[in-house]
């Protein structure tokens, strides 16, 4: 989640980019696929569309979550398995699709915003006397701040599962639990996290996307890993390769606007890619087309592809752009960041920025 609105699409949430402000303290789930997998315009099937509208109910109450005050610790969640009621109202409807019920729903915000509550008595805190949400992230401890991090999950979070949901009992954490994904946001400018207890903070978020969005300096970081396919790449070779991939505009369903062939361009020392060619029925440029990207490759000095970022070609003062790189090591995960496109000649600087943080988080248990 970012600052944009956003829409289910197939069971999948994308960023919708407005000129508008919209909440400002969210962040979009792992999605956009690092792994540039190819994305059809195959018809999406409607008898799929009850648990999509349910779906967007439920993110409708997360983001109601976000800005309540975190519970006493003491406040331990509570077994999700509840009354028989609740069993009956979520039965499948006629067209096998489960019924999500509000109680799913409450279910959902507080395993996607219960981390804090999950932790040790002796667990380690921050400034505000408040327990760090602990774990392993990628091969080592880290110590995340509950005021900075949102929607952590672990390994054994039931993720959108409403049966899992109903029961799921979180255990106390540990340095061992497995951390699978969170996010966070800061402003680029001055290298300033943003720490949602703090009311000056606060204020500058409030404040930060302005008239059309066009000097926005808040960066989205968000974290995804995954222990059963842990990352190992040294670079996004086969990432770009992908997205060069002519089979993607092949029929019967060509995706113009996920298809890149490189330009004599260069752009902040970056490779510039577009989506080439004549969309045939309008006579204009695919890369004028209503979702058409330009891709920016930055390469290390052996020629190896490091930073991928996409940005949106869409004709508004703050159209979006999503940056990925290979984080260093030790830390073994996959990371991608969203800003406005006014901010893509910082890109070096909001990369060395997450890294930074990252690395901020990471702590000596003494093990």
């Amino acid at each position: 989640m970012t600052d944009s609105l956003q829409s289910c699409n197939g069971g999948v949430w994308f960023p919708q980019r407005t000129t508008q402000k919209p909440h400002n303290n969210t962040l979009f789930s792992w999605k956009t696929n690092i792994e540039g997998h190819r994305m059809t315009n195959q018809p999406t099937n409607t008898t799929r569309k009850p648990l999509l509208f349910a779906l967007c109910l439920a993110f409708a109450a997360l983001l109601s979550a976000c800005d309540k005050p975190q519970v006493d610790k003491a406040a331990k969640p509570a077994v999700q398995a509840t009354a028989s009621a609740a069993a009956v109202s979520s039965a499948p409807t006629a067209d096998g699709m489960p019924n999500i019920t509000a109680e799913d729903m409450g279910n959902l915000a507080r395993a996607m915003h219960g981390a804090a509550s999950q932790q040790p008595d002796d667990a380690p805190k921050d400034k505000y006397g408040q327990p760090y949400i602990i774990g392993n992230l990628g091969g080592v401890p880290v110590n995340l701040p509950s005021s900075v991090v949102s929607l952590v999950e672990y390994d054994d979070s039931p993720g959108w599962d409403p049966k899992k949901l109903r029961t799921y009992n979180p255990p106390t954490r540990s340095y061992q639990s497995v951390i699978t994904s969170f996010g966070f946001y800061f402003f680029n400018s001055d290298a300033q996290l943003l720490d949602n207890n703090d009311p000056v903070l606060r204020e500058r978020d409030d404040k930060d996307w302005g008239i059309d969005g066009s000097t926005r300096d808040k960066v989205g970081v968000h974290i995804i890993f995954d222990p059963q396919h842990p990352p190992k790449y040294k670079n996004l070779d086969s990432q770009l390769a992908r997205r060069m991939d002519k089979a993607r505009v092949e029929p019967p369903y060509p995706d113009h606007a996920n298809y890149f062939e490189k330009t004599a361009e260069t752009l902040y020392g970056l490779e510039v890619y577009i989506n080439p060619g004549t969309n045939p029925k309008t006579g204009k440029p695919w890369r004028e087309h209503e979702d058409a990207k330009d891709l920016f490759v930055g390469r290390d000095s052996e020629g190896h592809v490091q930073t991928l970022i996409e940005c949106s070609n869409k004709p508004i003062p703050a159209p979006a752009c999503l940056q990925y790189f290979v984080f260093p090591s030790p830390i073994a995960i996959n990371i991608k960041m969203d800003y406005v496109r006014p901010q893509l000649s910082q890109w070096q600087s909001i990369q060395r920025n997450a890294i930074q943080f990252l690395t901020n988080f990471q702590t000596n248990t003494g093990e």
